[in-house]
């Protein structure tokens, strides 16, 4: 949280920097582009004196005031405003406030502020002239700038940074949550690999060491030891699979293939499954389905499907204590929406399972970990691929439901 704050106050604060610095260089361009009408204006009225009586100079540029004064007296010469008054030699173009200027509209005096530049000019007679060109700065936007900008950048400025610190923050907390995720990952499968490396590691070496000896005794270590690094093996590499897996749905690689299916003939498929595969390990698992009507039918890809049902019976088997394990297999249409649900008669989901049972390597009750500890992780990332929602629940035991919408 601590860096997450500091990250957002860094970003923040280049933010700041990378606005004013922006603003001074659109000031700056702006006053040069003012500079650069102003001198073509002096210039265009410099030409005209050349040509012509003062009195004759016309401007082409109408929002444009010009005054023309002899330099030492001050003397106004000409000038298409009275009202502006021969101003001091200045380098560049600079800002004027005209004091007591009437208002036309509200009928009061006012200030107004100009922009102007002089320009000296000594023609034969050898008296120097000031030419002095000047526009209402409330006519310019890099004037407008000038004036409320700095003002109205408190208003603006303070608002959004507290909107960018806010965004900034949220950002980087969920990025440092990530990462922490991604480190417990990381930690998470070192741990469950670990333990079958050890293990294979342990009793391939005692084989080497002393498997012709074992043999020759054949007291059933050999046997055990080779049993052992199978078991470990099939472990790892059920881990690696899931892993794989999950992966492979979390980056969208796997391909949908929706179609339609009956829910009565779906549930057929589950039960000859698992019962074929659990009555070779001497397993007493019971299969039932609920009442279907035949005319349930729902769209989705039937091989993500089954492998949600897959895991989520698997995980009943894992952790049920009971000695007759029953599973419920069943579906209830909720408005426009059809739910599918798995539920078993043993202990049901305990708070904690309730709250992190989709998280990777969570396996609830340690003493029964005998799986991946992946696979309600890999149930989570199905469903988002096919567009359903998974929750667990219990009701007399621990109960699976698939939402998936019409």
């Amino acid at each position: 949280m601590k860096k997450a704050i500091k990250y957002s106050f860094v970003f923040t604060f280049a933010f700041l920097i990378l606005a004013l610095t922006l603003f001074f260089l659109m000031r700056i361009s702006m006053r040069d582009s003012q500079a650069k009408r102003l001198e073509e204006a002096a210039s265009e009225i410099f030409a005209q004196i050349k040509n012509g009586s003062l009195s004759d100079i016309q401007r082409s540029q109408k929002d444009i005031d010009f005054v023309i004064y002899a330099r030492t007296s001050r003397r106004v010469l000409a000038s298409s405003n009275a009202k502006i008054p021969p101003l001091p030699l200045a380098r560049g173009v600079q800002r004027y406030s005209l004091k007591n200027q009437p208002d036309s509209e509200n009928k009061k005096e006012k200030n107004m502020d100009i922009l102007y530049l002089c320009r000296t000019y000594k023609p034969s007679d050898g008296k120097e002239l000031c030419i002095q060109v000047s526009v209402p700065a409330e006519k310019e936007i890099s004037q407008v700038l000038f004036l409320i900008f700095p003002r109205s950048l408190l208003k603006i400025l303070i608002p959004l940074l507290l909107f960018l610190f806010v965004t900034f923050s949220f950002y980087f907390i969920v990025l440092e949550r990530k990462y922490d995720t991604q480190k417990e990952f990381i930690a998470n499968v070192s741990h469950e690999l670990k333990t079958p490396v050890a293990v294979i590691a342990g009793h391939t070496d005692l084989l080497r060491r002393h498997g012709k000896e074992l043999l020759e005794k054949d007291d059933g270590r050999f046997d055990e030891s080779l049993a052992l690094i199978l078991k470990e093996s099939n472990k790892m590499t059920r881990i690696v699979q899931d892993l794989l897996e999950l992966t492979r749905l979390e980056n969208r690689l796997t391909r949908l293939q929706k179609e339609n299916i009956s829910v009565r003939e779906f549930f057929g498929e589950i039960k000859e499954e698992i019962n074929g595969r659990h009555e070779e390990n001497g397993a007493d698992i019971l299969i039932e389905t609920a009442p279907i009507p035949d005319d349930y039918i729902i769209k989705t890809d039937r091989n993500l499907l089954k492998q949600i049902f897959r895991i989520g019976i698997e995980n009943s088997i894992k952790h049920s204590n009971s000695q007759n394990l029953k599973i419920t297999l069943g579906v209830e249409k909720t408005g426009r929406k059809t739910m599918l649900f798995i539920g078993d008669n043993g202990e049901g989901f305990s708070e904690e399972a309730l709250k992190r049972a989709f998280d990777r390597f969570y396996s609830g009750d340690k003493s029964h970990k005998t799986g991946s500890g992946i696979g309600l992780s890999i149930v989570k990332s199905i469903t988002r691929v096919l567009g359903v929602k998974v929750r667990l629940e219990n009701d007399s035991g621990a109960v699976v439901k698939i939402i998936i919408p019409a």
